[in-house]
């Protein structure tokens, strides 16, 4: 649940919704939570407790997004580099394979900015030693204005 509260403490709006927001034109959420499947999407929260759905997510606790100078959110999304606009149109940027999808062991996901690209990065801790882990790195380049 996001709670808005004014200057004095009062609860102000409400929205069940609740993960990484995004904040400028509006509020989008990237929705994080903890159900198999998930029921987690990118969304936009209007006044008065209004949820405007965005594309469906397939990972229960995405990574924090990168947002660029435009507003288009970018989002590791499972196996999937996703890239979720102002609109909430969504276009699969990159798909990272097996690699990045659903993993048994606890993983580490994270992407993050990195000059004209992104990283993205995928660990996973070892089974039989939990202070090993596996780490999948891939660099992509951002082009057409991104």
């Amino acid at each position: 649940m996001t709670r808005e509260y004014d200057r004095e403490g009062a609860e102000t709006d409400r929205w069940a919704s609740y993960g990484h927001y995004v904040v400028g034109t509006g509020l989008r959420v990237v929705e994080a939570d903890r159900r198999l499947p998930t029921r987690g999407r990118v969304v936009r929260l209007l006044p008065g407790g209004t949820v405007v759905p965005g594309p469906p997510l397939s990972d229960p606790q995405p990574p924090k997004p990168v947002v660029l100078p435009d507003g288009t959110i970018l989002l590791l999304d499972g196996p999937v580099v996703r890239a979720v606009g102002r609109d909430l149109d969504t276009y699969v940027l990159a798909d990272l394979g097996p690699a990045a999808g659903p993993r048994t062991a606890p993983t580490v996901r994270a992407l993050r900015r990195d000059g004209d690209g992104l990283v993205a990065v995928v660990a996973e801790q070892h089974a039989s030693e939990p202070t090993r882990y596996t780490v999948d790195t891939w660099t992509l380049t951002l082009r057409g204005g991104a």
